[in-house]
C-alpha cells in the first residue's frame, strides 16, 4: 500500500510539473474546436438564415450510424495521435531534465527508490496521458456535436436525437479505448527506449534516441540480407493505427497476447532494468 501511495504522489508531481503537456494542451484544443463549431453555427444562422430553409432528412438515413460516428472517430483519432506525440516529448525529457537542472540531487535525497521514480514517469507517459487525451477527445466530440445539433435543429425537420448521438460517441470511444490499451503494450519497448536515453544522455536526447537505431539499421542492413531487428523496432515506433494501416478489423480483432506481445514484454523488461540503472548511476549533467 505504501508503494501505491508513493506512486500516486509521484504521479501528482508529474502532473504538477507538466500541466501543459498533461491537460492544458488538450483542453485548449477542446476550446478551439468548440469555438469554431459555435462560430460556424452563428455564421450559418446569420448569413444563411433559418426562415427560408426547411430541410428534411430521409427517414432511412441514420445520422448516428454515419456522420456522427465519423466525427467521433475523427476526434478520437486526432487526440489519440496528438497524445502519442506528447508521450514521446514527455518521456524524452522526463529523466533528462531533472539531471540537467540538477533537481535529481534533491529527489534522490528523498526516501523514494529509482524503481518507483521510473515507474511513475512510465505510467504517467504510457497510461495517464493517452487516457486523458482520449477522454478530452470524446468530450470535444460531445460538445461539438451538441453545438451543431442545436444549430441544425432550428431548420432541419427530422434530426437525430441527442441520446443517439451520445450512443454513437460511446461506441466509438469504446473502440478507441481498446486501441489505446493495445497501444500501451505495442509501444512499450519504444517508450522505455526513449526513457532509457533520457536517463543516460548527456546532451541532445532526441539525437541519441533516433541516431542509435538508425546506426543499428545501417549495420544490420550491411551485414544481413534482412533487417529483422530494425524492422521490428521501427514498426513498434509507429502508433498502432498507422502500423495496422487503419484496418478496423485488425485494430479491434487482433489478439492482445501473442508471440510479438511476449517479445515486447521481454524487451521492455530489459530496457526498464537498464533505465533504472541509468537513473541510479547517471546523476547531474
Amino acid at each position: 500500500m505504501n508503494t501505491v501511495n508513493t506512486l500516486m504522489a509521484l504521479g501528482l508531481r508529474e502532473i504538477w510539473e507538466h500541466p501543459n503537456l498533461v491537460w492544458r494542451l488538450p483542453v485548449g484544443l477542446l476550446v478551439i474546436n468548440v469555438t469554431l463549431a459555435l462560430l460556424s453555427v452563428v455564421f450559418g444562422l446569420n448569413y444563411l438564415g433559418s426562415a427560408d430553409l426547411n430541410l428534411s432528412l430521409q427517414t432511412d438515413v441514420n445520422i448516428a450510424d454515419g456522420p456522427a460516428e465519423a466525427v467521433a472517430t475523427f476526434f478520437c483519432l486526432a487526440f489519440f495521435l496528438m497524445g502519442q506525440l506528447v508521450v514521446l516529448s514527455y518521456l524524452l525529457g522526463a529523466l533528462f531534465q531533472e539531471r540537467k537542472d540538477r533537481s535529481i540531487l534533491f529527489w534522490k535525497s528523498l526516501p523514494v527508490s529509482d524503481l518507483e521514480v521510473v515507474l511513475s514517469k512510465l505510467l504517467t507517459g504510457v497510461v495517464l496521458i493517452p487516457l486523458v487525451y482520449l477522454l478530452i477527445g470524446f468530450i470535444t466530440f460531445l460538445m461539438v456535436a451538441l453545438v451543431l445539433w442545436m444549430g441544425l435543429s432550428s431548420f432541419v425537420e427530422e434530426l437525430v436525437s441527442g441520446p443517439s448521438l451520445l450512443s454513437a460517441g460511446v461506441l466509438v470511444v469504446g473502440d478507441w479505448l481498446f486501441v489505446t490499451l493495445k497501444q500501451m503494450w505495442w509501444g512499450l519497448p519504444i517508450f522505455l527506449w526513449i526513457l532509457l536515453v533520457s536517463s543516460v544522455a548527456r546532451s541532445q536526447p532526441l539525437f541519441w534516441a533516433l541516431g542509435l537505431p538508425l546506426v543499428g539499421l545501417l549495420i544490420e542492413s550491411s551485414l544481413f540480407s534482412q533487417t529483422v531487428v530494425s524492422s521490428w523496432f521501427w514498426a513498434h515506433a509507429q502508433p498502432l493505427p498507422l502500423a495496422a494501416g487503419f484496418d478496423h478489423a485488425e485494430l479491434l480483432g487482433g489478439p492482445m497476447i501473442g508471440p510479438d506481445s511476449v517479445l515486447s514484454g521481454v524487451v521492455a523488461l530489459v530496457l526498464g532494468a537498464l533505465t533504472m540503472l541509468g537513473r541510479r548511476y547517471c546523476n547531474e549533467i
